[in-house]
């Protein structure tokens, strides 16, 4: 097949623009959701589980310090 067969100049142009404006809109949906998809949470109930023991530590060790500094300790 040699390039003349995809010529598009026999389209009308409406047609020619619509196609146009498809092909761009398809490409463009799949770039945004290629960036939307990217790198995600993990929302797996081990990873729950870890954050929340992170924040329970977090609040013990920042009661532990102020408590430590209270007392003279610190």
């Amino acid at each position: 097949m040699r390039y003349q067969h995809y010529d598009a100049s026999g389209l009308p142009d409406w047609l020619a623009l619509t196609l146009g404006i498809m092909i761009f809109a398809a490409l463009g949906s799949v770039v945004w959701m290629m960036f939307r998809i990217g790198p995600r949470k993990n929302n797996s109930p081990e990873a729950k589980a870890r954050a929340a023991s992170r924040r329970r530590q977090a609040r013990l060790r920042k009661r532990r310090t102020a408590l430590a500094k209270k007392s003279g300790r610190g």
